[in-house]
């Protein structure tokens, strides 16, 4: 559990129900579609940018599976970083190596 975990379970109840439903708020994009809606790209824009044809950026974004590093490569088309955090027993491990990793091509 992080410093703000520990903070947050000392507020009253009402006021870390505000801050879930805020931090819900923030969350904009639910999927990819509307990530890269959010940042006002088209599904063209992706393809010059990823060299994937438009085609399978319309069947990506309808996907529920797939590898990090296409993943990797769509956020960045959209100007971002993918990470990769894990919170396992309440401990954050950012993991977002393994991404930068499956860019060079590195197995287990």
């Amino acid at each position: 559990m992080d410093d703000l975990d520990k903070l947050i379970k000392t507020l009253p109840e009402g006021e870390r129900r505000l801050i879930a439903a805020r931090t819900d708020d923030l969350v904009t994009a639910y999927n990819l579609r509307e990530l890269r809606a959010l940042v006002g790209r088209t599904q063209e824009d992706v393809s010059a940018r990823t060299g994937f044809k438009q085609t399978n950026i319309s069947r990506l974004e309808k996907r529920d599976d797939m590898k990090l590093s296409t993943l990797r490569d769509y956020v960045e088309s959209l100007g971002g970083t993918l990470k990769i955090v894990a919170d396992v027993a309440g401990k954050k491990v950012d993991l977002s190596g393994i991404a930068e990793r499956s860019r060079q091509g590195s197995k287990i």
